[in-house]
């Protein structure tokens, strides 16, 4: 997995998954290759799920349409739809009402697209991650959690250790 270690004006370690490997942010004061550091890596290697089966891989136009009727049941507006490569992220809205999905989302398993494009379409309600968003993603999709988790094992399989 790649693994890329960025320094910040920061008091604590955090270790973040994307789509294409894993970011560990560190304060400046350290260097990358301290034993702290390392021991951060290795022990938020070892917490992660296991690596998920592959699965067959959806077509852009599907995703679109599950991008329609995400938009009609929660009654938001998406003026764009857009399947790109994204380094960082599995999708992003704009306040503008974009939406920017990972093309890597065509490899994912149909329940973990739909929740991808849930929780970017509820940020047209709700900016943050804050109650609001939390209880609204509850509502629609009970099971998110597990389904972010499951994400986080997709993630994996997206590079050779």
């Amino acid at each position: 997995m790649h693994i890329e270690i960025r320094k910040q004006q920061r008091k604590s370690l955090a270790f973040k998954l994307t789509p294409r490997g894993a970011v560990v942010l560190i304060p400046e004061q350290l260097e990358d290759d301290s034993p702290v550091v390392q021991k951060f890596i290795d022990d938020a290697l070892v917490e992660l799920p296991a690596p998920a089966h592959s699965a067959p891989a959806l077509s852009p136009e599907k995703v679109r349409n599950m991008v329609t009727e995400w938009v009609n049941r929660l009654n938001v507006e998406v003026t764009r739809t857009q399947i790109r490569p994204m380094r960082n992220k599995w999708g992003s809205i704009s306040t503008a009402g974009t939406l920017t999905l990972a093309d890597e989302l065509l490899r994912l398993p149909v329940d973990l697209v739909e929740y991808v494009i849930v929780h970017e379409l509820l940020h047209l309600k709700f900016p943050d991650h804050r109650r609001g968003w939390r209880v609204s993603m509850g509502m629609y999709i009970p099971d998110w959690r597990e389904r972010e988790r499951r994400l986080q094992s997709w993630q994996l399989g997206f590079y050779t250790p």
